[in-house]
């Protein structure tokens, strides 16, 4: 296909297909004459996936580069190759300085999240940016006097977990690279606004029951 149908096939300018072109985030077509390239498959597979990590996912060019760096190398397998993109999303924690004064109770709570994983059979790296996340999350609960237990935390874990083995065996697939990290970076992105919507929804819900809120109206018939 020739520039402007892969522009057309990829939801992008031709503009941004070029912009790519120059920075290297997307490999040269082959040459047909000296203005103009043909270009394949693989690289629409691509160039929905700079989409997806740029668009959906939010990520600057460099943080693109280092996924296709990765996804790019076979010396890693497709766990690390896929997962690259997931840990390049949301805010990247870092924790306390050795200096600072909350560093012991950090690392204390890093531990034990670390602990409960471990526990629980996960197979997580320490510098996965989500743990320091859930890190985060639990010592600041804690330090504002709010409830942040290790069995919590362990119910959550528990109904996660068959929710992300739905969503990889859909990832799974995807047997072309590109289209598996798209893929990741969709679920990861786009339903998690679900999962919270849904969390606050119940969250109605159980405190209309609670407090014996009546029912909401039937809808009324329509009249045909």
């Amino acid at each position: 296909m020739r520039l402007s149908e892969l522009s057309a096939r990829g939801g992008v300018s031709v503009a941004t297909v070029k912009y790519y072109l120059r920075e290297g985030l997307l490999p040269p077509g082959t040459p047909v004459t000296a203005r103009q390239s043909e270009y394949g498959e693989e690289h629409l597979r691509r160039l929905r996936l700079l989409r997806a990590l740029l668009t959906v996912g939010g990520m600057t060019i460099q943080q693109v580069r280092d996924v296709l760096a990765v996804a790019d190398d076979p010396a890693f397998g497709r766990h690390e190759r896929v997962g690259v993109a997931a840990h390049m999303l949301g805010p990247q924690i870092s924790p306390p300085d050795t200096s600072d004064p909350e560093r012991p109770l950090w690392d204390e709570v890093f531990a034990e999240m670390r602990g409960l994983l471990t526990e629980m059979g996960w197979q997580v790296y320490d510098e996965a940016p989500a743990l320091a996340a859930l890190t985060r999350a639990v010592l600041t609960l804690r330090t504002l006097g709010y409830r942040g237990r290790t069995d919590d935390i362990r119910r959550y874990a528990e109904v996660m977990h068959p929710i992300a083995a739905e969503e990889y065996a859909v990832m799974e697939e995807y047997p072309a690279l590109e289209e598996a990290i798209e893929a990741a970076v969709a679920y990861t992105v786009l339903y998690e606004p679900i999962l919270l919507a849904l969390r606050r929804l119940a969250h109605e819900d159980v405190s209309a029951h609670l407090h014996r809120l009546p029912p909401p109206p039937e809808p009324p018939l329509s009249s045909s």
